[in-house]
C-alpha cells in the first residue's frame, strides 16, 4: 500500500507528464550557418572509395547495358541466318517448323468430331443449367 504522501507525488508526477512542454527555441540563421560549416568534412579515403566505386557501377553499366546486347545478339542472329542460308537442310527445316506452327495454332481452335471439323468449344468453370453462362463459348 501506499502512504498519502506517495500518493500525492505520484500524481503531481503523472500529471506533470501529461502537461504541454513548450516548443524549443527556433534556431537563428547564424546558429543554421554555424551548424553547416561545423559540419565534418568527408576525408580524402571516403572521395576515393566513391570515385571508385562511381568507375565500378560505370564499367558494369557501359558492360551490360541494353543496346551492347542487343548488338550481341543481333550479331549472334545474323550468324545464325547467314549459316542457315546456305545449308539447304535448315533452310527445309526452317520451312518445316514454320508450317508445323501454323498448323498448331489451328488444330488448337479446331477439334474432328464424327469426321467433321467444329470448332472447340471454351470451357468454364460453370457446371449446371442454373448459372449465367451455361452453354457459352
Amino acid at each position: 500500500m501506499f502512504t498519502k504522501e506517495e500518493k500525492d507525488r505520484m500524481r503531481q508526477e503523472l500529471l506533470e507528464s501529461f502537461r504541454r512542454k513548450p516548443p524549443p527555441p527556433k534556431p537563428t540563421p547564424e546558429a543554421k550557418w554555424q551548424d553547416r560549416c561545423a559540419a565534418p568534412k568527408p576525408s580524402e579515403a571516403v572521395a576515393q572509395q566513391a570515385a571508385a566505386s562511381a568507375e565500378a557501377l560505370a564499367k558494369v553499366v557501359v558492360a551490360d547495358s541494353y543496346e551492347t546486347r542487343r548488338r550481341k545478339q543481333e550479331a549472334k542472329e545474323a550468324a545464325e541466318w547467314s549459316a542457315g542460308y546456305n545449308d539447304p537442310r535448315i533452310r527445309y527445316q526452317r520451312e518445316l517448323d514454320r508450317f508445323m506452327e501454323a498448323s498448331r495454332v489451328i488444330e488448337d481452335e479446331y477439334v474432328e468430331i464424327a469426321g467433321f471439323r467444329e470448332p472447340r468449344y471454351k470451357t468454364t468453370c460453370h457446371k449446371g443449367r442454373g448459372d449465367p453462362d451455361w452453354g457459352l463459348k
